[in-house]
């Protein structure tokens, strides 16, 4: 499903400064349209996609950090979106999540607060509207949340990084929208964000982190029951912010991409296939990278880059070659992420 009834890419991001979220369309090039932007709760931090009202049209949830809630954007199907619906969560929304947490087929968005140690679970009803939250207790200060069906069972559970309390949570899926209590596993300093993926290709789903108290990577192999072992360490650039995986030389074997905010750049981080992954490689972004991406920007079936950087209010877009190489290019300004 796209933004658009066509399948040229977009991307999304949250502006701090101004309480907005801008909307970029793509060119075929790999370049981007201008941004629309759309009025967001206070200091917008981070989004997900996903069809809420089931009109096979591409909606938007954002945490809104500062008033303590999530801005719902119905899509229009044509790029646009219609005014923000605001939902009630805990205290500092930064993170959010979609899927269908109590298998009705209808999608549901859970939200990790920092700032009271919990997430908030909103059920959808399907018609763009969610319910009152509910919460479940995490580590301290949650970062990020993410879903997966960690132990098999399909019903989705779900992972939260805690910066304060260097861990990762897991909550079990009951299968109808609660959660069992979580369980923690250690990390490196100050995990900030989260992903899964199957890292050692022994079909379990495994845990990776980036630490950016310690310039580490952490990396926790699942043993498919839900449990998870104890980290191994991958070291990284200098704060590292911001991690996702994907095939990026086109191995067969899922690879890092990994903001380093005090070096300006982003780290690539080839996997082996085996739960090991090959010395960094750098590519240069603008001022203190946050947030990045991964998409086919200009069509030519190599995985490339965005990345929002904070510093300079920038959006970084770097195109792929297949081999794992990125170069920086196109720079959009006037973001205030």
């Amino acid at each position: 499903m796209n933004i658009t009834n066509n399948t040229v890419p977009f991307i999304t991001v949250a502006n701090r400064a101004d309480n907005t979220v801008s909307v970029l369309l793509g060119n075929e090039d790999g370049t981007l349209q201008a941004q629309y932007k759309y009025e967001t709760g206070s200091n917008p931090y981070s989004l997900t996609s996903g069809d809420f009202n089931n009109d096979s049209k591409l909606d938007l949830a954002v945490t809104n950090s500062d008033d303590n809630t999530i801005s719902v954007l119905l899509g229009n199907g044509d790029g646009t979106f219609q005014t923000q619906i605001k939902y009630s969560t805990g205290k500092t929304p930064i993170s959010i999540t979609s899927a269908d947490f109590n298998g009705d087929q209808k999608l549901d968005l859970v939200v990790a607060n920092s700032d009271n140690n919990s997430i908030s679970v909103l059920l959808g009803n399907g018609n763009g509207k969610f319910e009152t939250q509910v919460s479940w207790n995490t580590g301290i200060f949650p970062t990020f949340v993410i879903s997966a069906d960690f132990n098999n069972d399909q019903k989705l559970d779900l992972a939260v990084s805690n910066g304060d309390s260097n861990s990762i949570s897991i909550l079990l899926g009951n299968g109808n929208g609660t959660f069992q209590n979580q369980i923690s596993y250690p990390t490196g300093k100050y995990p900030t964000c989260l992903i899964s993926g199957d890292f050692n290709n022994d079909h379990k789903i495994d845990l990776a982190t980036s630490n950016y108290g310690d310039k580490t990577l952490s990396i926790l192999f699942g043993n498919g029951n839900g449990m998870f072992q104890n980290q191994t360490i991958q070291k990284m650039g200098s704060r590292a912010w911001s991690i996702i995986s994907a095939d990026f030389n086109n191995d067969s074997n899922l690879d890092f991409a990994v903001t380093n905010s005090h070096e300006n750049t982003v780290s690539i981080l080839f996997g082996n296939g085996n739960g090991t992954f090959q010395k960094q490689i750098t590519s240069s972004t603008g001022s203190f990278p946050r947030f990045l991406t991964s998409g086919d920007f200009n069509n030519d079936n190599k995985l490339d880059l965005a990345v929002s950087n904070t510093g300079d209010n920038t959006l970084s877009v770097l195109l792929g070659t297949n081999n794992g190489d990125f170069r920086t290019e196109h720079t959009y300004s006037g973001y205030q992420n």
